[in-house]
């Protein structure tokens, strides 16, 4: 019996030796990839401005009489390449920018604590540091929809409409019962799996849209590897989500002419309620407008970008007249 268990003790203990060798394999593969990728990612789109002593990175690309400003759906490690199949289709006729915020894309990951208010009003110091002037039209997608309301509500001069790409409202998110406990566990997983490499190897082609280019596909495989669920987007915004649900209720509903692309609605709410929440938001409002798509939430963008590029000229022409 005792020598069984010895064998057992020395089968154990191989493979514990052989997962460290293969976990330092992956980090020691990991620190080479990020410094070819440091190179590769001065190709991202974009340009660095300064807020608050960090860099946030804006896009910006084409003119026009209107400026549409994408704002990024919640855990989207590139949103300047994630809108790109929708801005390039309008960027001949608008000024088109994204804003990514702290966490997001090439924008730096803080450490301090923000509340909803204060990352709009980071975004609006991006802005204006990138020289883009407003008013805008906001293009908020998913989750986005809560910094975009209490922009409109905190700012209304600066905003000159919106655009809803399925954009969440503050009762979408609270019948969703975000467990953020769990969503920090999540965070400190995925920060070793990045330390170590070993997320890598959960980076399949599939993960990104078929509507991307091999270049583009590269750029964002190389952020997921950098930014993906990381604490800023993974954990920090959810936590403040009911301060900022509470705030914008307690408001009056922006009257704002809205363009709100629907979609089937994402997979932990029935697509009935998920579409009722948002007509019931602007139930009292007369210059709204709505395009429903029979897509889910997350490939509205790979799926009907051109749809939706000919309601939004649409859109802006009956602003115009």
């Amino acid at each position: 019996m005792k020598k069984a268990l010895i064998i057992v003790g020395k089968i154990i203990l191989a493979f514990l030796i052989l997962d460290i060798i293969v976990v330092l394999i992956m980090f020691v593969y990991n620190r080479i990839m990020l410094r070819k990728e440091d190179k590769l990612l001065e190709n991202y789109p974009g340009q660095l401005v300064e807020v608050d002593g960090h860099n946030m990175n804006v896009y910006v690309e084409g003119e026009g009489k209107h400026t549409l400003v994408f704002l990024s759906p919640s855990q989207d490690v590139s949103p300047a390449i994630t809108f790109k199949p929708l801005y390039s289709k309008l960027n001949s006729e608008y000024k088109t920018v994204v804003v990514e915020k702290f966490g997001y894309g090439m924008s730096d990951i803080v450490d301090t604590e923000r509340d909803y208010k204060t990352m709009v009003d980071e975004c609006r110091t991006a802005l204006k540091n990138a020289g883009v002037e407003a008013p805008y039209i906001l293009c908020p997608y998913s989750k986005s929809g809560l910094d975009t309301l209490i922009w409109v509500q905190e700012y209304p001069d600066e905003v000159e409409a919106v655009v809803g790409i399925d954009m969440a409202f503050p009762e979408h998110l609270k019948k969703m019962n975000i467990d953020t406990e769990t969503l920090k566990k999540t965070a400190d997983f995925m920060n070793i799996a990045r330390a170590t490499g070993i997320i890598r190897l959960f980076v399949p082609d599939s993960a990104f849209s078929s509507l991307h280019s091999e270049d583009d596909i590269k750029l964002e495989r190389a952020l997921v590897c950098r930014k993906f669920g990381n604490k800023v987007i993974n954990y920090s915004e959810f936590v403040t989500i009911p301060d900022a649900c509470e705030l914008i209720d307690s408001r009056q509903v922006p009257n704002k002419p809205m363009l709100l692309f629907l979609t089937s609605g994402v997979t932990e709410m029935d697509t009935r309620i998920w579409r009722e929440i948002s007509h019931s938001y602007v139930d009292d409002l007369e210059n709204v407008s709505f395009t429903t798509f029979e897509c889910n939430h997350y490939e509205i963008i790979e799926k009907e970008s051109e749809q939706m590029s000919h309601d939004i000229r649409a859109f802006t022409d009956k602003i115009d007249d």
